[in-house]
């Protein structure tokens, strides 16, 4: 049950009987109450945005310790179900958008799709452009050589999280300039239409904060804290495809990577 609100009041979530945590199970208390708040957002009974009762209401009503609520909203702002605001209370929040960042090389737009999400795509800008020091190194062409340029906003669910500029050098592909991107992926089209295939890949990220124009396309205040990744995709040849720079909303994103052991080294 929740508690009505207007836009300007804040929506609180009143407990309900049946939220309760078994003092009889062998599973420690926190980690049931952690599990069992994850389980209201996952099931979008509770919402981002909504209030989580104070802890002596928690403490009282699951019969629990202050220390063992304490731990168990810890562990759900590490998780990231969760913010907690000084002298204001805990509240759910956006659930973060999982990448993975190093194994796959698959583009956002088919991360996305697989993941169960609306994409939509505004191109803001396709053209021709020389390379310049940084893409002509990345890509391994001379300075100067026309490449393709294409910059994009991309929503997830009608919510703006990125701002990415794709660079291909012109020769490889010269007619993805009369492509359209707003329906289509890129990796996809190079895939299915071009048989260009980014086999491997180097990337890496960094914090940055908002400039004005990437606030304003993202919809977060200048100076807010984005993911900057860049990262160069080779063809199974070792020639550079794509160099692209993509800027993140810090607040909806969050990245993996999983790591794997040389098995080479596992023998010796």
């Amino acid at each position: 049950m929740v508690l009505a609100s207007d836009k300007n009041q804040t929506v609180e979530i009143e407990l309900h009987p049946d939220d309760i945590v078994d003092l009889g199970s062998a599973v420690p208390y926190y980690l049931q109450l952690s599990q069992h708040i994850e389980k209201k957002i996952k099931a979008g009974e509770w919402k981002p945005g909504w209030k989580i009762p104070g802890e002596l209401t928690l403490c009282d009503h699951f019969k629990i310790s202050r220390t063992v609520v304490r731990q168990a909203l810890d562990t759900l702002s590490s998780a990231g179900f969760v913010v907690k605001y000084r002298g204001k209370g805990s509240f759910i929040t956006q659930p973060k958008i999982a990448r993975e960042l190093m194994q796959s090389l698959s583009g956002s737009y088919d991360d996305a799709v697989a993941h169960g999400q609306k994409v939509s795509t505004r191109v803001l800008e396709l053209t021709k452009v020389k390379a310049n020091e940084e893409i002509s190194q990345a890509l391994q062409i001379p300075i100067g050589e026309p490449v393709i340029k294409l910059h994009r906003l991309r929503f997830l669910d009608g919510e703006a999280v990125m701002v990415v500029i794709s660079y291909i050098p012109k020769k490889i592909c010269p007619s993805l300039l009369t492509e359209n991107f707003i329906t289509q992926s890129l990796y996809k089209l190079l895939r299915e239409k071009y048989g260009l295939i980014i086999t491997e890949g180097i990337r890496t990220i960094e914090s940055v904060n908002a400039s004005h124009p990437l606030a304003e396309l993202l919809g977060v205040a200048t100076g807010a804290a984005l993911s900057k990744i860049t990262s160069v995709g080779y063809l199974s040849s070792g020639v550079p495809l794509e160099y692209f720079i993509a800027w993140h909303r810090g607040d909806r994103s969050r990245f993996q990577v999983r790591l794997v052991a040389d098995s080479d080294r596992l023998k010796r």
